[in-house]
């Protein structure tokens, strides 16, 4: 949804078109269905989040084709959204890669201190998952469990742990570019990626 009332609030798309743009952004909607998508459209508009007119000329059948565009509900709908998942960590990532896309859209200082709350839910799942990694190993010590099993779990855990060094890397990275103002922090974010790939 959050993806969806992005798109539309950059302006007003015809379903179809709506739906290349969704399936372009990667891994997290390559398999995303357009009858998934006129669903969701169907329901959006439904509640007044979205509102949407037919358009003559198109090719097909019908002749026409429907065209949505976001309303001020929708837009108040999409930016209580998009400041819900900047603002919390429940491990759900495909929803923050999502939003990380309209930081901003959001102003400066709000956009910090939403990130800055994200780390802290970060950072407290972290402590938990350092924790139970201890009782684990505890745990293999006093035969409780098989090394094969502690291996599995603290590698997996590992793993995780370092997505979440990841993405605190990335959000203390971001809230400097931030401050620096929309065109300076594209420059500095495209910079750094450069970097990495040693262009």
């Amino acid at each position: 949804m959050l993806m969806v009332l992005g798109v539309l609030h950059a302006g007003a798309r015809h379903g179809y078109e709506l739906h290349r743009i969704l399936v372009a952004h990667g891994t997290v909607y390559a398999d995303f269905k357009k009858p998934t998508l006129y669903h969701l459209l169907a329901r959006l508009a439904e509640q007044g989040v979205v509102d949407l007119k037919s358009e003559t000329g198109a090719r097909g059948p019908r002749g026409e084709r429907l065209v949505y565009s976001i309303t001020a509900r929708g837009r108040a709908m999409f930016q209580q959204l998009l400041r819900s998942v900047l603002g919390s960590y429940d491990g759900n990532n495909a929803g923050f890669q999502v939003a990380a896309g309209f930081l901003a859209w959001i102003p400066v200082r709000e956009a910090q201190a939403l990130l800055r709350k994200r780390c802290a839910g970060l950072r407290t799942r972290q402590a938990e998952m350092r924790e139970a990694m201890d009782q684990h190993l505890s745990r293999t010590k006093n035969g409780a469990m098989t090394e094969q099993q502690a291996t599995s779990r603290f590698l997996s855990a590992d793993h995780l742990l370092s997505m979440m060094d990841a993405e605190l890397a990335w959000m203390e990275k971001t809230m400097g570019y931030l401050e620096q103002g929309p065109r300076k922090a594209l420059v500095a974010a495209v910079n750094s990626r450069r970097r990495v790939a040693g262009e």
